[in-house]
């Protein structure tokens, strides 16, 4: 059974010959250890006077943009084949630097949406960015800044399907780049805006927030569809519903406000014949439930952190949704033992893997994870991850 099938066939209910591995790599930082490459350090070349200007003209046109995106997002996914990862995800953006005196290097990313990301290094002198906040924290400027992107929304969707395209094409013999439609309705409702203005919408003007969703509703559809449109048999959506604690909105809220759009985004994929995988951040047990009733096909990370256990989330759900995840990346697949990432994997795969449905994978990705835990943790997948699965 090659890689694909293996996936396919866990994500549909089934026991492949082994538990499929997935990885979730999308930082340089992690990709560069893995292959033995140098990162390149933005910040380097925007301390310097010529190569800055010549950086801004270059990564802020898109066709520049979009095949240096490319390139990035390859070396992630050969670093996932090198591991022995089944599959990884991959997830077209689109962001454009401005100046900002305001910040400690004086750049920051902006998005086509609205959003602001500030540009800062780890530990290591590894380039991160974080989301910092939000261009429309107004009716007016929301509007206005929807206006001046609209020909960049209409492009959107076809940038993203030639990435998607061109990815399936250098990798779909090796391993499986599972498509990511991302940022979600959710997030991109909100965060242009800002968590506290936007949920002040929900109570004092409901009709603009619904005039919000509604348009990257219809946004999102298209970004689907484009993913969908490089041949994927299963796909992933996702919007970060939840924090530490809990949800981020009282479930009933985000069924009033957001659950047509997501029957809307799962009717789309399974008209074109796929499965959609839903990636959340936090503490959603209490949305599992609303997952099935949208019509999700399984869920992606499941942090440990945030009470999120594979074993329960499997007695909750039951075989309505796959799962994929969810090693830690707080501690364990940053500084844990071998003995801790064998048994942690151990852990996983008997609570959730019995009778298909399960996918081995890291709760999510950042820097500082270490490559050798990930390597252990594939090894163990490959150790403990074999049907039938020995109890």
């Amino acid at each position: 059974m090659n890689f694909k099938e293996r996936f396919v066939t866990a994500i549909n209910h089934k026991e492949a010959d082994r538990v499929p591995i997935m990885g979730l790599i999308v930082d340089t930082a992690t990709s560069c250890k893995v292959l033995g490459k140098q990162p390149a350090n933005i910040l380097d070349l925007l301390k310097e006077e010529g190569p800055k200007d010549d950086l801004l003209a270059m990564l802020n046109t898109p066709e520049v943009w979009n095949q240096t995106y490319i390139d990035i997002v390859s070396d992630n996914l050969e670093a996932a084949a090198k591991l022995g990862y089944d599959a990884n995800w991959a997830i077209y953006t689109l962001l454009q630097l401005h100046e900002d005196k305001s910040t400690k290097v004086g750049f920051v990313w902006h998005d086509p949406y609205g959003r602001v990301w500030e540009i800062s290094e780890d530990n290591n002198g590894n380039s991160i960015i974080n989301y910092a906040g939000g261009l429309c924290g107004t009716k007016e400027k929301w509007r206005a800044k929807m206006e001046e992107n609209k020909a960049l929304f209409e492009v959107l969707p076809d940038y993203a399907r030639e990435f998607h395209c061109a990815l399936q094409q250098r990798f779909g013999d090796r391993i499986y780049p599972v498509g990511y439609a991302a940022p979600g309705v959710f997030e991109n409702s909100w965060q242009p805006m800002g968590f506290a203005e936007f949920t002040s919408l929900l109570y004092q003007d409901a009709d603009f927030a619904r005039e919000i969703i509604a348009f990257h509703t219809e946004h999102y559809l298209r970004h689907m569809d484009a993913v969908l449109d490089a041949g994927a048999e299963v796909v992933l959506g996702g919007d970060d519903l939840g924090q530490k604690t809990g949800p981020m909105l009282r479930p009933a809220m985000i069924e009033e406000f957001f659950g047509e759009s997501y029957r809307k985004v799962a009717a789309r994929v399974h008209e074109r014949g796929a499965k959609l995988i839903w990636h959340s951040c936090g503490n959603i047990n209490a949305l599992l439930e609303l997952f099935v009733d949208w019509g999700f096909d399984g869920i992606i990370t499941m942090e440990p952190t945030a009470q999120m256990d594979v074993a329960q989330v499997r007695q909750q759900v039951g075989h309505n949704l796959a799962l994929i995840g969810n090693l830690d990346v707080s501690h364990l697949l940053v500084k844990g033992t071998r003995e801790e990432v064998e048994q942690a994997v151990e852990q996983a795969i008997a609570g959730a893997a019995e009778g298909g449905g399960f996918v081995l994978s890291a709760a999510h990705s950042h820097s500082l994870i270490d490559p050798q835990r990930l390597q252990w943790m594939v090894e163990a997948g490959k150790k403990y991850g074999k049907y039938p699965l020995v109890r």
